[in-house]
């Protein structure tokens, strides 16, 4: 099933790879994703944890699945969408291209930032190594499509005994600019001892077309540290 998008993913793949660095060692990491993905395809309703959800719908819709910067959408038609109770740091991305126009980020004594800057700066990449792809799932189709195609999304690192001043917002805008898009971010954030934190996510449609979003988050906490997650998927009913 979804044999026509499965094979667009992975022939893209290469595409893909092509854009970044191949000498990183996440490449083989990305590499084995891709071919476990290819191997396994999507998930079907036999499989227990996809028993009432079907992908079905999605195998002949014509997902770009390389996302492209988008006009940004004025302040004031997003705005309501942001908490307005507390202040935030914010992570903003348009169809999956980060907006610096709408983001507040922070490297004031925690690290709040994008995960391509942490996946090619050699500053992030120890803390890369030993974090990444380690909490999400090596078998699971939809993760491994994820993790072949990662690179953009929020990175946090709180170090030990530090909280950031404000919570953090991920925000993940669809404007609808194209007929169908899929997106794949993929989020690492690590407390360590005795840090705390609070990030909110959303996914929100701004239009009915359809959109796909397949969305890792990996959460490392150390010992004693807090680390408030929530989610709200607001992606319209073509999601």
């Amino acid at each position: 099933m979804a044999t026509d998008l499965k094979e667009k993913l992975v022939s893209s793949f290469m595409a893909f790879e092509n854009k970044v660095d191949v000498d990183h060692p996440i490449h083989d990491i990305r590499l084995g994703a891709i071919k476990n993905f290819e191997a396994k395809g999507f998930p079907t309703n036999k499989e227990e944890a996809w028993k009432y959800t079907s992908l079905r719908k999605f195998a002949k819709t014509n997902f770009s699945v390389f996302p492209k910067k988008s006009k940004t959408p004025e302040y004031r038609d997003v705005k309501k969408y942001f908490l307005h109770e507390v202040d935030t740091y914010k992570i903003v991305f348009i169809d999956g291209v980060y907006s610096s126009f709408l983001s507040e980020t922070t490297h004031d004594g925690v690290d709040v930032c994008l995960m391509s800057a942490a996946l090619s700066k050699p500053m992030y990449r120890q803390v890369v190594d030993v974090y990444f792809n380690k909490a999400a799932s090596k078998d699971e189709q939809m993760t491994s499509l994820n993790t072949a195609f990662s690179r953009e999304g929020a990175y946090i690192y709180i170090p030990k005994n530090k909280a950031p001043i404000k919570p953090i917002e991920i925000l993940h805008f669809a404007t609808g600019t194209e007929a169908a898009l899929m997106l794949q971010p993929r989020n690492l954030i690590i407390a360590e001892e005795n840090s705390e934190l609070q990030v909110i996510e959303r996914h929100q449609s701004l239009t009915d077309n359809e959109i796909l979003t397949n969305s890792v988050t990996e959460i490392f906490a150390a010992e004693n540290a807090i680390v408030d997650y929530y989610k709200v998927q607001n992606d319209r009913h073509t999601a």
